[in-house]
């Protein structure tokens, strides 16, 4: 005996395709967004990498970064000391020093986005250029007495070239040049920007580097309040 079975109404496919629907636009952004924070941190953690080789190469052909001359605190000169010793060890699709150009033409935003933060772009005080990959990367001397004392320079990673949102925190990362080493802005002792994601509504953002490349997730953007050093590592912990 042959079996019939009742076929679904247009109306009950109609229904289905909406429900259907509706959990795909849940659902969709926040897989989009899971997918682009992964990219970041590879493309960061390898910024990072060519970053540290060339720092040491540097270091070892012309010595510590504190006897670099890195003149007064934001001079072009020192920013020009820096990236000169340096650049040789990158792979590089475009040089523009100081001058205008090798980043986005906006003023970056902090990571709260009400705000603006820099325009690397115009400034004279950062060194600018493209590597072969499309990161951008800004060299910014914090001076000779500084260095003494703090930190010789600031590196600028833009890990995902002229798109957007150009936000620190979420493709714009900073790095300490110190003596003898580059460090993430807000690694674990970190005293000039320790992680605290308290201060996410009112400072820049940069202390997020470190826990990007240790932690491996973006989760400050979601539960900022629970992520510590001392604390949880991820919003699943």
């Amino acid at each position: 005996m042959k079996k019939f079975f009742k076929a679904f109404t247009l109306a009950e496919v109609l229904i289905t395709l909406s429900i259907a629907g509706i959990i795909a636009a849940m659902t969709l952004p926040s897989l989009v967004q899971k997918n682009q924070e992964k990219e970041t941190i590879i493309k960061l953690k390898k910024a990072y990498s060519i970053l540290s080789q060339a720092y040491y190469s540097a270091v070892s052909e012309y010595g510590n970064s504190s006897g670099w001359d890195l003149g007064e605190q934001y001079s072009p000169e020192g920013a020009i000391s820096i990236a000169d010793k340096m650049v040789k060890y990158f792979k590089v699709n475009k040089i523009c020093g100081t001058e205008q150009g090798c980043f986005p033409s906006v003023t970056y935003r902090r990571f709260n986005k009400k705000l603006g933060w820099y325009d690397i772009y115009k400034t004279e005080r950062v060194y600018k250029l493209i590597l072969s990959d499309g990161t951008l990367i800004g060299f910014e001397s914090n001076g000779n007495e500084a260095c003494k004392i703090s930190y010789c320079a600031k590196v600028f990673v833009d890990v995902n070239g002229y798109r957007g949102p150009n936000q620190a925190g979420y493709d714009i990362f900073s790095f300490y040049l110190q003596k003898g080493r580059i460090m993430p802005f807000g690694y674990e002792g970190d005293s000039i920007e320790p992680f605290d994601t308290t201060k996410l509504s009112t400072s820049v953002g940069e202390f997020v580097t470190a826990w990007v490349l240790v932690n491996e997730n973006m989760d400050y953007k979601r539960c900022p309040e629970k992520l510590g050093w001392d604390k949880a590592s991820s919003c699943k912990d």
